[in-house]
């Protein structure tokens, strides 16, 4: 399976019209059967597009979500699954905010290549930020089908929590896929100590798009990566393929046999105990 992890950077975003055009164009050329887009990445497109009023500040974002919900998200997620169905490909179209039972999230979904919605994930650790905006967590997490392969979604402050991960894969995940946006600086370690070193503590894969641009006065940049178990990556690095920040994407092709193998001689997970991470009567 060919996969791919988005930035948004360089895409078109002064019309629907034109993003969606441009997307398709950027997906064609990745030549993935999954991609996976960054946060936020629905507000940005909103704002860009005309399609949602604008924020000066990002803390608004979070303090006022509400302008989200409706109209504008079902319009992103219908254009989503289009996309997903005209490309016949696996497409995690980034996070957005919604509400349920009067409650606000960070959220993210996965459609399948008949554009069908087969996975939602809330996020379920909230930095300081999100919680003094009055988002709420999620609190379960799920596994769903791409391809051959269980994959979860992770995002954004989750991807810093070991024990998301770790949960995903005691569930039985071979791939994770994560909707991130780190803030521009040098974030190359705090990067790295997210996606990266939970794939070397599960032996599972990962693809991590990262947020590239400027939202609300916030600007973006960390590098699109795909992760792979140190053992099987070029120079054992932990990186199937990593772009720059300013790079529209990253992809690579999983050698799911020579992951399988690598569990097969050394099983890491059979070292742990799973009753610790179950549930406390």
């Amino acid at each position: 399976m060919r996969v791919a992890a988005l930035t948004l950077a360089g895409l078109e975003m002064n019309s629907l019209e034109n993003y969606r055009k441009s997307l398709l164009a950027l997906l064609q050329q990745t030549g993935a059967n999954l991609a996976v887009l960054p946060a936020y990445s629905s507000v940005l497109i909103g704002f860009s597009t005309g399609n949602l009023p604008p924020r000066q500040k990002f803390k608004d974002i979070m303090h006022d979500p509400p302008f989200e919900y409706g109209e504008w998200l079902k319009t992103f997620l219908d254009l989503s699954a289009s996309i997903a169905r005209e490309l016949k490909i696996y497409l995690v179209p980034g996070s957005y905010f919604n509400r349920e039972s009067g409650c606000s999230f960070h959220s993210a979904c996965c459609f399948d290549p008949e554009g069908n919605m087969i996975s939602k994930q809330k996020q379920t650790h909230l930095t300081r930020e999100e919680r003094e905006a009055g988002l709420s967590r999620g609190e379960e997490l799920n596994l769903f089908t791409v391809g051959d392969l269980k994959a979860g979604l992770i995002i954004g402050n989750d991807a810093r929590h070991p024990e998301t991960g770790r949960i995903l894969a005691l569930k039985g995940a071979d791939l994770v896929l994560h909707c991130g946006a780190l803030e521009a600086g040098f974030n190359c370690w705090p990067q790295a100590a997210g996606i990266w070193a939970q794939v070397q503590q599960n032996q599972f894969w990962a693809v991590e798009a990262q947020l590239s641009g400027k939202l609300a006065g916030r600007i973006f940049s960390a590098a699109p990566i795909i992760h792979g178990p140190c053992e099987i990556t070029p120079g054992q690095s932990g990186y199937m393929a990593r772009g720059y920040p300013d790079n529209s994407y990253a992809s690579a092709w999983l050698d799911e046999p020579a992951r399988r193998n690598l569990i097969k001689k050394y099983p890491l997970l059979q070292f742990l105990n799973p009753e610790a991470y179950g549930e406390l009567n």
